[in-house]
């Protein structure tokens, strides 16, 4: 059964969205074997990418608030998938990075979700596989440049709002 039972997209436009959000809703969800959840594995691969970061970088490169970056790490690290260390460049702070078993970890999970769309794309041609991929590079660099640019904006409007109570 699908949430949208009876329900048609009246726009392509509608008709991505509904996709891409029973995509994520599917994407998201534990996957059999699984034993992270999917908030767990983005701050897992921003790790797997950036190696050892601070507290307040892991936080902003995940687009989430230090309360919830650090609830994630406290979480991770009792689960033994990250450890901190001292930062060498201050000694009061701590960076974070993947334990071993976090890097396994997160290698299965990863190889996991990969199963799954590789069978959803069972049957398809290399160059649609290929052709779907380009696309949705595009699109996905397409939503990011937008995003960027406003939060490049709304940051230029707390600046500008934070000058005028100044003056």
């Amino acid at each position: 059964m699908q949430v949208n039972d009876g329900w048609v997209p009246q726009t392509p436009v509608e008709g991505v969205l509904h996709a891409f959000t029973r995509i994520g809703r599917r994407i998201k969800s534990k996957q059999p074997g699984d034993t992270i959840d999917h908030s767990a594995h983005v701050v897992m691969f921003m790790l797997k990418c950036s190696g050892p970061v601070r507290l307040s970088d892991l936080a902003a490169r995940v687009e989430i608030d230090a309360s919830t970056a650090s609830r994630h790490v406290r979480a991770l690290e009792k689960a033994g998938l990250i450890r901190r260390s001292a930062d060498p460049d201050d000694g009061r702070a701590f960076r974070v990075e993947l334990t071993e078993r976090g890097e396994k970890e997160f290698e299965a999970a990863s190889k996991r979700r990969q199963e799954l769309l590789t069978r959803a794309m069972d049957g398809w041609d290399t160059s649609d596989i290929a052709t779907f991929e380009k696309l949705m590079t595009r699109f996905a660099d397409g939503v990011s440049s937008i995003a960027d640019e406003r939060a490049g904006l709304d940051a230029a409007s707390q600046q500008t709002i934070e000058q005028n109570v100044e003056n």
